[in-house]
């Protein structure tokens, strides 16, 4: 297996410190918590890049700027936290989705998560969380005529209240995206989704609409939107531009280090700011590297 040392990655990264990322590809605090551990007190992950293979990334915890965490649910991660042997910096990527069992059937309610913002933004300040209401979209069960919009009025205004509640000034929005393999697990849940795209008639209109909606509601408790590669939102005046890895604002969070340079991997011409980053997830499902999300979102794009 190939090794790699975390201060050779962050050197092609232009920077002294590497960003770690937990994970784009499954929600590791949450299943995968025991991983994140072990690996931030023993030095060694083992990621796995889209169609590469796994190699093992080692350092030593000066080597990392910064470990970013990314879930719907942080229960675990709050309780087990203090068995982190070293004082890394942490910030997070909360997703949250409405309490609705088609879209959201197994993550904790939004009262439980939003109370988990509240201790996370207390314990490493509310500018290192970014809570990402991701995607909206509509769907409807197979067979009815009539859409349903779970992205009630009722809920953003409690999504914003918390926030502000916590402190946050910032909120990141998407809408959905259409995938293949999104649309085939929609069919076995027994639902469609409508995507706000320019090949479904109205779809760029309602996602306007979606996304005023809740610029509505954040507008109400001070809080500003920011877009996940929705260039469409940006241009409307909706939100501004946004990224889930921001070199620079971890650098005034925690000390210059990171890096601030646009990555590559990710899709740049779809409206992404991120900075670059390490993500330690994997994408293997099953077997004894797996690190399937047991979420099992419908929506959800980085579940092969």
């Amino acid at each position: 297996m190939n090794s790699v040392r975390a201060r050779d990655v962050a050197a092609k990264h232009g920077a002294e410190k590497l960003v770690l990322v937990a994970s784009r590809r499954t929600d590791m605090p949450r299943f995968h918590l025991d991983e994140i551990i072990d690996g931030l007190n023993t030095g060694v992950f083992h990621p796995q890049p889209l169609m590469n293979p796994v190699f093992e990334l080692a350092f030593t915890p000066g080597e990392i700027h910064s470990v970013g965490l990314w879930s719907q649910d942080y229960s675990l991660w709050l309780d087990r936290r203090g068995e982190v042997k070293y004082p890394y910096r942490y910030w997070y990527r909360f997703t949250l989705l409405p309490d609705d069992p088609a879209v959201k059937p197994v993550a904790p309610p939004l009262a439980e998560q939003l109370r988990q913002i509240e201790i996370l933004a207390r314990a490493d300040g509310p500018d290192a969380v970014n809570v990402c209401i991701d995607p909206l979209f509509r769907y409807r069960p197979i067979g009815e005529s009539e859409w349903r919009d779970p992205f009630t009025p009722e809920f953003l205004d409690e999504v914003m209240r918390g926030c502000s509640a916590a402190g946050i000034t910032r909120v990141t929005i998407s809408l959905i995206d259409y995938y293949r393999k999104v649309e085939e697990r929609a069919c076995r849940f027994g639902i469609e989704f409508f995507y706000t795209d320019k090949k479904t008639p109205g779809g760029i209109e309602a996602g306007i609409c979606m996304g005023m909606k809740v610029k509505s509601a954040a507008g109400r408790y001070g809080i500003g939107l920011r877009s996940c590669c929705e260039p469409g939102l940006v241009d409307a005046g909706i939100a501004r531009k946004g990224s889930c890895t921001d070199g620079r604002l971890l650098n005034s969070l925690f000390g210059a280090g990171a890096s601030e340079r646009p990555d590559p991997g990710q899709r740049r011409k779809a409206g992404c700011g991120c900075t670059l980053s390490m993500d330690i997830g994997r994408y293997a499902e099953y077997g004894p590297m797996s690190h399937h999300c047991g979420h099992d979102c419908p929506q959800c794009y980085a579940r092969r």
